[in-house]
C-alpha cells in the first residue's frame, strides 16, 4: 500500500494501529498482530525505531547512576525492539498483506534506517514535538508526518506548526494526553477544535481505557486516528495498559465507520426516502368534513 492511496483529510477516517514495541522484542509475535490489526479493520499498522546510542547517554545504557525506574525503562527498550532487519521483514510483510507500514523514528540514524526500507510517511512522538532538528531531518525525506501534540503547549505546538508550514510540509496534528493511561478528566477532548485553528488537518491519538472517547473525537472532525493495539494488555511493557485489544480495536473501526457515514455532509437538511414513507403514513393532513364549492 501507499500513502497516496489514502486521501488524508477525506471523508474516511484514517486509523492507526500502534503496535510500537507491544510485540516484546518478538518478530513472529508482530507479523500476527498485522494480521489481527487488518483484520479489525485498521488502515496502517505502526511501530518504532531506536537507536538506543543516539537517544540515551553511554551512562545511562550503563545503568550507571541511574533511578531503579529509569534503568526499568532501558532494559524494557533495549529488550523489546527490532533489529532494522527485523522491522524490513515487517514492512515487506505488510506490503505483501496491503496494509500501511509506518514507524515512529526517535533519532536521525532512524530516520536513515527507515529510508532504506522505502516508509511512506512518518510518525512524530510528543516526545519530539518540539525536537526541531529531528523533524527538519523528516521534512527532507518530503513524505507525510503525523504528529502528536501531548506535553506540549499552545505556543510549542504553534512554533512547531509554523516551523512545518515555512518548509511547506505535508503534514497533520494529533490532540493527545501523553499519560498511560489518560484519565477522562485530563483529556479535553472538546479543545481538539482549537487545534483546527493552528492546523485545519486534525486527528486523536488516545491514551484512555475504552472507545468512547475516541469515537468523539471523530464526531469533533479528526481525520486521523491512532490507538495503541495489544493482544494481552497484562503483557510486560510500558504501553500494553494503555492499549486497544482485538475484539476492542475492531469495535473502534467499527464505530468510526458508522459515524462516518452518519455524519453526512453538513452542507443541507434532506428528507431521506425512509423519512418520506414515514410522512405519507403518520404526518397529518389537513381534510374537510363537508363538500367544498369552488370559487372566491
Amino acid at each position: 500500500m501507499q500513502i497516496s492511496d489514502y486521501n488524508l483529510g477525506g471523508k474516511s477516517v484514517f486509523v492507526i494501529a500502534e503496535i510500537g514495541n507491544n510485540h516484546n522484542g518478538s518478530v513472529e509475535l508482530a507479523l500476527e498482530m498485522v494480521d489481527a490489526a487488518r483484520e479489525a479493520g485498521a488502515d496502517c499498522v505502526k511501530f518504532q525505531m531506536r537507536n538506543m546510542s543516539s537517544v540515551y547517554r553511554k551512562k545511562s545504557l550503563a545503568k550507571q547512576g541511574e533511578d531503579l525506574g529509569t534503568e526499568y525503562v532501558l532494559d524494557l527498550l533495549e529488550r523489546f525492539q527490532l533489529s532494522q532487519e527485523e522491522h524490513k521483514r515487517v514492512a515487506q510483510y505488510c506490503q505483501d498483506k496491503e496494509i500501511l507500514y509506518m514507524c515512529t523514528p526517535w533519532d536521525s540514524d532512524s530516520i536513515i534506517a527507515l529510508e532504506a526500507l522505502n516508509v511512506q510517511a512518518y510518525k512524530v512522538a510528543s516526545a519530539d514535538l518540539t525536537n526541531l532538528p529531528l523533524i527538519e531531518n523528516l521534512i527532507a525525506t518530503q513524505k507525510p508526518l503525523i504528529l502528536s501534540t501531548g506535553m506540549s503547549s499552545v505556543e510549542e505546538i504553534q512554533i512547531t506548526a509554523n516551523f512545518l508550514n515555512s518548509r511547506n510540509a505535508e503534514f497533520v496534528l494529533l490532540h493527545c494526553n501523553s499519560t498511560y493511561p489518560a484519565p477522562f478528566h485530563d483529556i479535553n477532548l472538546n479543545w481538539i477544535t482549537k487545534l483546527k485553528d493552528i492546523h485545519p488537518l486534525i486527528g486523536y491519538s488516545g491514551h484512555e481505557r475504552g472507545i468512547a472517547v475516541t469515537l468523539a473525537a471523530v464526531g469533533l472532525g479528526a481525520k486521523v486516528v491512532e490507538r495503541h493495539f495489544t493482544f494481552d494488555r497484562n503483557m510486560e511493557g510500558p504501553d500494553h495498559a494503555a492499549s486497544l485489544e482485538r475484539g476492542e480495536f475492531k469495535a473502534l473501526v467499527t464505530g468510526i465507520r458508522e459515524i462516518e457515514e452518519a455524519l453526512g455532509d453538513g452542507i443541507e437538511r434532506s428528507i431521506s426516502q425512509g423519512e418520506m414513507i414515514n410522512r405519507e403514513n403518520l404526518a397529518k393532513s389537513l381534510v374537510a368534513s363537508t363538500d367544498l364549492v369552488k370559487g372566491p
